[in-house]
């Protein structure tokens, strides 16, 4: 149940600040807002009214949406449609702006409150009438050494223990502070989805301050966006399998949130969920700008076919175009979130 409340939390916040990109650059360019709802209709209640918009509270609790006037007639006064190229192409980009920026602030704060030390090696959970259960192991110990030699990287840790199944190994570990050794047998034959030792890894967490928090959220939000873009192009060549890259998902989304949660929870840092709302919102950004009618994207092709020709559509084709699109939109969905269920995402344990 916490991870379901959490789920739709972090998707409504991330819709609702795509349509407060949206509202603020309407705002900014001289745009009426009729209404800005909070949550999907029919409405509970009108909250205030300031300005010629409505703040709304809606019945659904998921997300929300702005009403901007004469959205789709140019001849309204004051409305978006009547509105400047410039305007409504600003407009437009604002919300998958925000999405960008919503995910950079993720990513900023993941390394702020959760930054994992890479080269350190934490137990993040420890399975019962293991090996580690039965010589002590706890979740939060940290693996310094095996017989005497450092430990670094999870990879080091599978090579060494690897090679002693069955015998007798010594783990240095630091527990609060307390330096500390205890002696296991690793198991050569371990039950189902369990290890060796029987234990799940991760990294502690450390410390970084303001301005290299930024920098690596910065970076990591670029890096996201670029491997959204060239996404297409590695899979024509070959270098990420189709089950690799399949779009996910309500169910898909809370999968990958669940999983991150409980490993975050383990760790008591998180650091995945961060990252996992950047990518989510990276992604949300990108999606929206897609040239497929009755998104931002599709609408923005209508603006750049009057910057190039010097002449608009008419508005009841281009309503008709963002009808059908939003259509095949609802079909691609229901589609989209049947798979989750019948073939659903693969994750690590």
């Amino acid at each position: 149940m916490v991870d379901f409340v959490v789920f739709v939390a972090i998707l409504s916040a991330l819709l609702l600040g795509h349509e407060l990109g949206h509202f603020f650059a309407a705002k900014a360019g001289g745009v009426e807002v009729e209404e800005l709802g909070f949550g999907f209709p029919p409405r509970m209640l009108t909250l205030f009214e300031f300005r010629g918009t409505k703040y709304t509270l809606n019945w659904l609790p998921f997300g929300g949406f702005i009403r901007p006037k004469g959205e789709n007639d140019p001849a309204v006064p004051g409305g978006l449609a009547g509105a400047s190229k410039g305007v409504r192409a600003a407009v437009l980009l604002a919300g998958p702006a925000a999405n960008i920026f919503l995910a950079f602030v993720a990513f900023t704060a993941a390394y702020a409150l959760a930054a994992p030390d890479p080269e350190r090696v934490m137990v993040t959970e420890v399975a019962a009438a293991s090996p580690a259960a039965e010589a002590g192991l706890q979740v939060g110990d940290i693996i310094e050494a095996v017989d005497g030699a450092p430990i670094q990287s999870f990879d080091q840790l599978q090579e060494v223990v690897g090679a002693h199944l069955g015998q007798t190994i010594r783990l240095g570990i630091d527990r609060d502070g307390q330096s500390l050794q205890v002696n296991l047998v690793p198991r050569a034959e371990p039950p189902p989805n369990e290890g060796a030792i029987g234990i799940l890894l991760g990294h502690p967490r450390r410390i970084l301050g303001p301005v290299e928090s930024i920098q690596l959220g910065w970076q990591s939000t670029q890096l996201q966006v670029v491997e959204i873009l060239r996404l297409p192009a590695r899979l024509i060549e070959g270098d990420v399998a189709p089950e690799q890259a399949r779009v996910s998902g309500f169910k898909g989304m809370y999968d990958m949130l669940a999983w991150a949660g409980e490993i975050d929870r383990n760790a008591e840092r998180p650091f995945l969920t961060l990252n996992l709302v950047g990518v989510i919102s990276a992604g949300l950004a990108i999606a929206n700008l897609l040239p497929i009618p009755a998104l931002d994207g599709g609408r923005l092709m209508f603006v750049a076919f009057e910057l190039v020709f010097r002449r608009r559509i008419a508005p009841e084709k281009e309503g008709l175009a963002h009808l059908i699109g939003f259509a095949l939109l609802l079909l691609l969905m229901v589609y989209i979130n049947f798979q989750d269920f019948v073939n659903p995402i693969s994750l690590p344990r």
